[in-house]
């Protein structure tokens, strides 16, 4: 196994490229792909060694950076004695659970739930030790939790209470050496050990409160039934101005900074009364031990990428004394027709069905180890799934899909990027962070402007820019299906982190409906077409099918033979399409017309797939259908834009796979390209 990663998927001719890698002695070359797929129907694996970018990599053993934390600095004085409380609702107590910690004169020491019971533990000298309270914490269940350190720095009080105690928390009295916190680090942290490296709480942390003085019993009580003096310091944990950190409630107080990308949630405890009076101020972050924000393993090489490297798809081949792997990634570039390349949807599917212990950082198709679902993953990561090589592959077997042909990812990408090049148009790939960054701008340049297999998940910015090329008269192929339909945000400052709230649709798993509102913009999770941007509205359809059947062939419908449209099929014999090439025409995931829904312009529907097996379906979101059934259905469209552009969507995950057939026996291949060439000349 290859442990590394670079630092961006995508980048510009003249640009540097970072590998970053863990335990790897071996060789880095760079390849330049036209086709990965060995498949014997298509043209093979198509791939060269570039003349640059070969070098050494010596990169020793580093830990990787694992779980999400709270940190507040210089807050913390010795010979001060202090109060910290939380309300906390513990997801996953099977491993020891770091509530919250701080450095001592003597080293650290934490507030850990072993086996559910609050306990102090301290680290000093080599040894750790651990004092039980007999106070046991549960799962899914909000608790008033904290500790108590007197002036002298000797003794400390921890307590805790169910959520619907109101006589007072129950506590439990020692008498420690050392205890307090030391003159020189006033760090406190919550869900990690200071001193180790890692992340170990899984759970909603609320209502963090830091008094500088030691509180009596019923001053607990009051502070545990909404009620007691101000604390010192205390946190909003429902002002996600910066998703980085919850600013302060008062002037003087440290911002509480979060680490390891955690979740932010609007999950807080309820009122114990009848005023409604609330516990916290609101809101709440959800650590988890499992997330990642940067593995943060060290620089090992820097490549240069060349002036003069044409724009495609490019890997980072490592070779080592037992195993090789190709890291891929693109060269960006400007030209008339430009390949979106979804990698956002990669870093979606990333490491789906892979082991979490041997490739850190789950894909939004996975649980966390809590069983919450994953909101926020990261593309700074080891992830076997970003390859030329992946197909789609789930745990234990995927229901809806031969995994050993289908595939959505970059094998799909290059079935596109094989049949542009193939047709001369010197074509040039854009990644989806691009578009989101620079917006219509990255289009400028642009006439014919192809969406890939599987572009699934797209950001407003990235929205907005696809708008802006269709009001100025710019085309569009979208040759894929389930396309635009997740609403996505990015991290403002943070790039590589995505983030995805579920809900509604044709799901995996999904947020409960009071955590929809996203952190990293201000935008409500669950489909597009629910936050009023359909998809229809961009390339004419919309997500309606799937199913694990053979993929099906195209019908002409009786508008495709009219004068205004029988171009598009000039070549093609018979009324029937689709059935060669390597996946087959319609399949997988498929689009349709929706007509209650607006388009980009006028529509005409040139062909429709309908599967008349029952192993294809509909999506959730039209209900419950199985084939035969109107919603389960892929349309091949055409719109015409007021601008005067064209928008062709072949409506289905497998078409492009048709593309990379040459020949008479090739009829799909000859229609798309009937349409890419119509839009070039009309854009001369």
């Amino acid at each position: 196994m290859v442990d590394a990663y670079l630092m961006s998927m995508a980048v510009r001719s003249g640009d540097s490229l970072a590998l970053h890698a863990n335990d790897v002695q071996g060789v880095v070359s760079v390849r330049q792909w036209q086709h990965s797929d060995p498949n014997p129907r298509g043209p093979g694996v198509l791939v060269k060694d570039c003349d640059w970018g070969r070098t050494e990599v010596r990169a020793g053993s580093t830990p990787t950076q694992m779980g999400s934390w709270l940190q507040a600095e210089g807050l913390l004085a010795g010979g001060t004695p202090f109060t910290f409380s939380a309300w906390l609702r513990p997801t996953d107590l099977s491993a020891d659970s770091v509530i919250c910690s701080w450095l001592t004169p003597v080293g650290a020491v934490a507030l850990v739930a072993v086996g559910g019971e609050l306990t102090l533990r301290r680290w000093r000298d080599d040894r750790v030790d651990d004092l039980a309270t007999g106070q046991r914490l549960r799962e899914r269940a909000w608790h008033f939790v904290g500790a108590v350190v007197d002036a002298s720095g000797d003794g400390i009080t921890l307590f805790s209470a169910p959520w619907g105690r109101t006589g007072g928390p129950f506590v439990r009295e020692f008498v420690v050496e050392h205890v307090g916190p030391r003159d020189d680090d006033g760090c406190l942290m919550v869900g990690r050990a200071v001193g180790v490296a890692n992340g170990a709480f899984d759970g909603n942390v609320g209502g963090a409160r830091l008094h500088l003085r030691s509180l009596d019993i019923v001053e607990l009580m009051d502070l545990m039934n909404g009620l007691g003096d101000a604390a010192d310091h205390e946190w909003q944990f429902d002002d996600r101005s910066d998703p980085d950190s919850a600013p302060p409630v008062a002037a003087g107080t440290p911002a509480l900074t979060l680490f390891g990308a955690p979740a932010w949630s609007t999950l807080i405890p309820p009122p114990v009364e009848s005023t409604g009076r609330p516990l916290v101020l609101g809101g709440s972050i959800h650590l988890h031990r499992d997330d990642v924000d940067d593995c943060e393993w060290p620089l090992a090489a820097t490549i240069e990428v060349p002036a003069d490297a044409p724009s495609g798809f490019y890997s980072l081949r490592i070779t080592t004394a037992d195993d090789e792997r190709d890291l891929p990634f693109l060269v960006m570039g400007s030209a008339r027709v430009t390949l979106l390349v979804p990698t956002l949807t990669w870093q979606a599917y990333g490491n789906l069905g892979r082991a979490p212990e041997l490739w850190p950082g789950r894909s939004h198709y996975s649980l966390h180890s809590d069983g919450s679902p994953v909101l926020i993953t990261t593309s700074r990561r080891p992830c076997d799934t970003f390859s030329p090589h992946a197909r789609l592959q789930v745990e234990g077997g995927d229901g809806f899909a031969d995994g050993a042909v289908v595939t959505h990812l970059m094998m799909a990408d290059l079935y596109a990027w094989h049949w542009l090049v193939s047709e001369g148009v010197h074509p040039a790939v854009l990644d989806d962070r691009e578009l989101h960054h620079a917006g219509a701008e990255a289009l400028s340049d642009v006439d014919v402007l192809v969406l890939s297999a599987h572009p699934e998940y797209w950001t407003t910015q990235m929205l907005d820019a696809l708008q802006g090329h269709l009001d100025r008269g710019g085309h569009v192929i979208y040759l894929g299906g389930n396309g635009l339909y997740w609403v996505t945000s990015l991290h403002p400052t943070k790039p590589h982190l995505m983030e995805v709230r579920r809900w509604g649709g044709s799901q995996t798993s999904s947020v409960d409906e009071f955590d929809r509102a996203h952190q990293f913009e201000s935008v409500t999770g669950g489909l597009w077409v629910e936050a009023g941007r359909p998809p229809n509205e961009s390339v004419s359809v919309a997500f309606t099918g799937f199913g694990a059947g053979d993929s099906l062939e195209f019908e002409r419908s009786e508008m495709s033979y009219t004068p205004e449209w029988s171009w598009v099929f000039d070549g093609v014999e018979g009324p029937r399409f689709g059935a060669e090439g390597i996946n087959a025409g319609a399949g997988n995931e498929f689009d349709r017309v929706d007509p209650t829904l607006p388009t980009p312009g006028r529509l005409t529907i040139l062909a429709t797939a309908r599967p008349r097996t029952s192993d294809h379906f509909g999506v959730l979101e039209y209900g419950r259908s199985r084939a035969p059934h109107p919603v389960v259905a892929a349309d091949m469209v055409m719109a015409e834009t007021g601008a005067g552009g064209l928008v062709f969507s072949t409506s289905s995950v497998t078409a492009s796979g048709c593309l990379v057939v040459e020949g008479p026996d090739a009829p799909l291949r000859r229609v798309v390209s009937n349409v890419l060439r119509r839009m070039l000349d009309s854009a001369r």
